[in-house]
């Protein structure tokens, strides 16, 4: 149960989607999504593919449209990886753990504590920087590389 007490309906998903299962999970996942409030898909697998980060888009789509709610809960750090490597982690609302999804659903985040911000602080991304580039560091390649000015003539 979320904080709301909204009901939370968890669906396991632990075949690797590929061509030849993918319409019969989506068909499976749309019964088992028909009518819930809240849908937490428990990916159990350590293999995230294409065709299921494409199926829990349109499923995400799906809930959205009935006015409901998909949650990822992830539990193996690799396929976790995947969802932030492609940005869905954000759109998909991806946790660790179910109870972890349903949190961050809540609007609570996904159990990792707030940054303090002090008032009147500018907050910005850790990944911007502010002032002129610094000049980039350039080794050789190997044993085989060699300096442009010293051309064969």
């Amino acid at each position: 149960m979320s904080a709301d007490r909204t009901p939370v309906t968890v669906v396991p998903l632990d075949a690797v989607v590929d061509p030849e299962n993918e319409e019969t999970v989506e068909a499976e996942l749309r019964a088992l999504q028909a009518g819930a409030g809240v849908v937490v898909v428990h990916v159990r697998t350590r293999v995230v593919t294409p065709r299921a980060l494409h199926l829990l888009l349109r499923a995400r789509q799906r809930a959205a449209a009935e006015g409901g709610i998909l949650c990822v809960a992830a539990p193996d750090p690799a396929a976790r990886r995947i969802f932030h490597l492609t940005g869905l982690s954000r759109v998909l609302r991806v946790a660790a753990t179910v109870p972890g999804a349903v949190r961050r659903n809540a609007g609570a985040g996904c159990g990792h504590p707030p940054a303090a911000t002090p008032a009147g602080a500018r907050v910005t991304s850790p990944l911007r920087r502010t002032g002129p580039p610094r000049p980039r560091q350039v080794r050789p390649l190997g044993r085989f590389s060699r300096a442009r000015d010293s051309r064969r003539p």
